[in-house]
């Protein structure tokens, strides 16, 4: 009997463990009870500060690419509708509006120049390390009916190529419906747009735009600004292509040291939806609320966003989704700002909280 009684209660405990695990791993209910009583916790898109420190959004965007420029000690965040520029204080002191006209009258975008201070428009150009940026406009358009022929324009490439200060290599804003690039030179405070042979083509490479002339790769030319890089996960902030999405390993940043300035932890998880494989009903993803401590030197942050964890076999931990952006060592100082980035991956669980975020010093 005693045996007999023993096994029962075996069983019931087997029985009971394997209900709470399936409860844990393949349902929404939230066995940790209590942890999200603390309705006082904000958003992150609130705006967030203490004695210290500061959080305010920059943009909404979900695609964008943050630069440093070390020279003029200033950050842009360039995105497909706008560019904002950000002084050493954290404050936005400058945004262009990158929607324009086309020449006929078409609604198109000015093209942001990666890694630059430039902003092409069909009709100039802004250079953003100016204090009071403006449309700097096009003084000489050479070769824009193809009427060079090839050696009078390597001639003309070499000459404006060795005495401009600033050589940009353009992709679009042709006048002949594509079928050549225009080149853009500054020589004393003065732009010349020099359109490419039907026989020459601008290329991208290793972080710079190309162009071949016969043998010889030739550079674009300008003061380049550097990406930041959130160190844990081994992400630079060009248009956040993570998780070794795209090889980044011509980079000069690759050649730099970081040192990151802030960090970030889970300390609670809250399920509130469930994924399952496709044509199924096998469990594999939790979607839910997450709250993160952000730790800045002796400082912190305590917030709410969407994350993700595991679920069923799947035994992934949460993903908040958040990258912590930091300039290279050698241009930081005690007031260098940090960036944070929180997308998450898709529509099904994603909320307000999504942008750019500048973390700064409170001085107020």
């Amino acid at each position: 009997m005693r045996n007999i009684k023993n096994r029962k209660i075996m069983f019931l405990i087997i029985t009971l463990f394997f209900f709470v695990l399936f409860i844990i791993r393949c349902t929404t209910v939230n066995l940790n009870f209590g942890v999200f009583t603390h309705t006082n916790i904000p958003d992150l898109s609130l705006p967030l500060e203490n004695g210290s420190y500061k959080i305010e959004k920059i943009t909404n965007t979900i695609w964008c690419e943050i630069v440093y420029d070390p020279a003029n000690n200033f950050y842009l965040t360039a995105e497909e509708k706008k560019v904002i520029k950000i002084n050493s204080e954290g404050k936005a002191v400058f945004e262009l509006n990158l929607m324009e006209k086309s020449p006929n009258n078409m609604p198109d975008n000015m093209d942001y120049y990666n890694s630059s201070h430039y902003v092409i428009s069909w009709s100039g150009i802004y250079d953003l390390s100016k204090e009071k940026p403006y449309l700097e406009k096009f003084n000489t358009l050479l070769n824009e009916d193809e009427g060079m022929n090839k050696e009078d324009w390597i001639k003309q490439f070499n000459d404006l190529y060795a005495s401009s200060e600033v050589v940009l290599f353009g992709y679009r804003k042709s006048n002949n419906g594509g079928k050549t690039n225009p080149l853009y030179f500054k020589k004393q405070g003065k732009w010349t747009i020099l359109y490419t042979h039907k026989n020459i083509h601008v290329n991208s490479d290793e972080g710079h735009v190309k162009i071949r002339i016969g043998d010889n790769y030739i550079k674009d030319k300008f003061d380049r600004l550097y990406l930041l890089k959130d160190v844990k996960r081994k992400a630079y902030s060009n248009y956040l292509n993570v998780d070794d999405q795209f090889d980044n390993s011509n980079l000069a940043e690759n050649q730099m040291l970081y040192n990151q300035q802030t960090s970030i932890e889970t300390l609670s998880f809250k399920k509130e939806q469930l994924q399952e494989a496709p044509y199924t009903i096998i469990p594999v993803l939790f979607g839910g609320t997450v709250i993160n401590k952000l730790v800045i030197k002796n400082s912190h942050f305590t917030f709410k966003t969407k994350a993700t964890k595991g679920a069923g076999f799947n035994n992934e931990k949460v993903k908040n989704y958040i990258y912590l952006f930091d300039i290279p060592t050698k241009f930081q100082d005690k007031n260098a700002l940090s960036f944070m980035y929180y997308k998450y991956p898709t529509n099904w669980n994603s909320d307000e909280n999504q942008g750019v975020y500048v973390i700064k010093k409170n001085t107020e």
